[in-house]
C-alpha cells in the first residue's frame, strides 16, 4: 500500500470527508455487504482488511474482531471508537501481515485496490481463513458501463475538489481515480480458486462489485 502516507494524512477527516465525496452511497453499501454477510456468518473471529477508522467493525460487532491497517493514524480513531470490544490491531500491509490466530471471516471493503501486489495479498489473508470460512469483498471495479465512466469522471474532477476543500489534501484525492481505474472483477476472483462463489453482484450504482466467497471444506 504505497499509498498509506495519503491516508496517514486524510485520518481525522475521513469520516466526514467519505460520507460527503461519496454523497453517502458507500455508507448505503456497507450497511448491504454487512446485511449479507450476516446471512452466512453471524459472529466468531472477524479480520477486516485496509479496516481505517473502524466502520465495518463497529457495525458487524463481532465476539472478537482482528482489524489490520498500515495507517497508524486511522488505527489510533478506530481504537476510540471500538472501545471495550475484544480487538487486535495490527499496523501492517495485507501481503505480509502475521496474523494471531485463523479466523472465520475476511472483510475487505473498498480495500484490494490498494494492496500493491493483489495476488500476493489475497494468498497471504487465505492463510488464516478457516475452511468454509468468508472471504467478503466489496470494491469499486472497471466496467464498460456508462455510469462507471461518469462515476470516474467524478472521481477525478469533482472529488479532489470536495475532498480537497473538506481535508486541505487536494493533491491527496488527484491520487485515488487513478488506484481503482484498471481493476476488475476477474482480477480479484482469480485468486478464489479454493472457494465457492456465494455472491457476486454488481451494487448499484453499478460501479462497485460485490463478493463472497466461501472457502471449501478441505482446504488448507
Amino acid at each position: 500500500m504505497k499509498n498509506v502516507e495519503i491516508y496517514e494524512k486524510l485520518a481525522k477527516r475521513y469520516d466526514i470527508a467519505t460520507k460527503v465525496v461519496s454523497l453517502g452511497i458507500e455508507e448505503i453499501w456497507r450497511k448491504i455487504f454487512i446485511k449479507h454477510i450476516k446471512k452466512y456468518v453471524k459472529d466468531g473471529i472477524l479480520l477486516d482488511v485496509a479496516s481505517a477508522t473502524g466502520d465495518m467493525a463497529k457495525q458487524l460487532d463481532f465476539s472478537k474482531m482482528i482489524l489490520l491497517d498500515p495507517s497508524k493514524e486511522m488505527n489510533k480513531i478506530a481504537s476510540k471508537k471500538l472501545q471495550n470490544k475484544d480487538i487486535i490491531f495490527i499496523e501492517d500491509f495485507a501481503e505480509n501481515a502475521i496474523i494471531p490466530q485463523k479466523v472465520d471471516l475476511i472483510t475487505a471493503f473498498m480495500a484490494v485496490r490498494n494492496f500493491d501486489d493483489l495476488d500476493k495479498g489475497i494468498q497471504n489473508l487465505d492463510k488464516y481463513l478457516k475452511p468454509q470460512g468468508y472471504f467478503a469483498i466489496v470494491e469499486l471495479t472497471k466496467s464498460d458501463n456508462i455510469l462507471f465512466k461518469l462515476s470516474m469522471f467524478y472521481m477525478s474532477k469533482i472529488v479532489p475538489i470536495i475532498g480537497g476543500i473538506i481535508t486541505g489534501e487536494y493533491e491527496s484525492y488527484k491520487k485515488f481515480d487513478k488506484m481503482i481505474k484498471n481493476i476488475r472483477d476477474e482480477d480479484i476472483l482469480k485468486n478464489f480458486k479454493n472457494y465457492k462463489i456465494i455472491e457476486h453482484k454488481r451494487l448499484f450504482p453499478p460501479i462497485a462489485s460485490m463478493m463472497i466467497l466461501q472457502k471449501v471444506k478441505n482446504a488448507k
